[in-house]
């Protein structure tokens, strides 16, 4: 016979009160509800998988699109010239497609969060559910789709006779800073882009012009305008402390790349806590 208690579902209470006077009982419920989300961000990640590549007539071929166009648009700008050769330490092909995969995993991780949320409104609206499990379904699709472009990148070392050291395997740590950067970015919009649909446009003309200012496809400049924008980058500590290892140097630089990757976990905490709050409230108006 089943016991009465067992029979009782959960209930949550509401109260007027600010769930930000108390944030470690706030941080202590995030982290509860991550833990909680496993199964299901998986579960929304193979359907989000599926049905991305089951209704194209490529399929897999978007993975690695962006950066092959990247990459294309850079060679043609360092065959006229308009990118100075400083000694990229290999082919240029292989420096630019390399610099292109790793600042995909930025521009992924950005518009992984909302990109999910959108095709989960039907869920959102309906079912209570914990809502970082579809944080962890747009982290899921970056790595996947990052680890496409990785196979397509070690071809490209392999024909081009890209000789890499024991700094390589140093490489995930400024990708992950990548993806955390991105996805503290993501979250943080969510809000905005279930009210507004601009914002996912947005984000398209965005990370197409900060292509220009971040070092994909050539070192830092120190002149100009665009040398000051590409130094108050963001991204640029990161993806040079990638590139660097990759041709076996250990980054010069080291204090940006620990203040933009400690700076960007933070954030990542506080926008979580944003997503948490707003949602709900969000939720409710696009449900009327």
């Amino acid at each position: 016979m089943q016991k009465k208690s067992d029979s009782i579902p959960e209930v949550t209470h509401y109260t007027p009160e600010s769930r930000l006077r108390h944030p470690l009982r706030l941080l202590k419920e995030m982290w509860h509800d991550l833990k909680a989300s496993r199964e299901l961000g998986w579960r929304l990640f193979v359907r989000d998988i599926s049905a991305q590549y089951r209704q194209t007539a490529l399929g897999y071929f978007w993975a690695i699109f962006p950066p092959l166009v990247s990459t294309f648009i850079l060679i043609v700008l360092k065959s006229s010239s308009m990118i100075e050769d400083k000694g990229f330490g290999m082919p240029y092909p292989a420096y630019a497609f390399m610099g292109t995969v790793f600042f995909q995993v930025f521009v992924d991780s950005l518009n992984a969060p909302l990109k999910v949320i959108n095709n989960s409104k039907a869920i959102l609206t309906k079912i209570n559910m914990p809502r970082e499990a579809f944080i962890l379904s747009g982290i899921g699709d970056v790595l996947f789709s990052f680890s496409i472009k990785l196979l397509l990148l070690v071809c490209v070392f392999v024909i081009y006779g890209v000789k890499v050291g024991w700094e390589v395997f140093l490489v995930p740590i400024p990708l992950l800073g990548m993806l955390i950067m991105g996805t503290m970015i993501g979250v943080l919009l969510i809000p905005f882009g279930l009210l507004f649909q601009d914002i996912q446009s947005a984000l398209l003309i965005f990370t197409s012009g900060l292509l220009f200012i971040s070092p994909v496809g050539y070192s830092t400049a120190t002149g100009g305008l665009i040398g000051k924008l590409m130094q108050l980058n963001p991204v640029t500590p990161l993806l040079m402390a990638a590139k660097d290892l990759v041709a076996g140097h250990i980054p010069s630089n080291l204090m940006p790349f620990v203040l933009v990757f400690g700076s960007a976990f933070i954030l990542l905490v506080i926008g979580w806590m944003i997503y948490r709050l707003a949602l709900p409230i969000i939720i409710e108006r696009i449900g009327m």
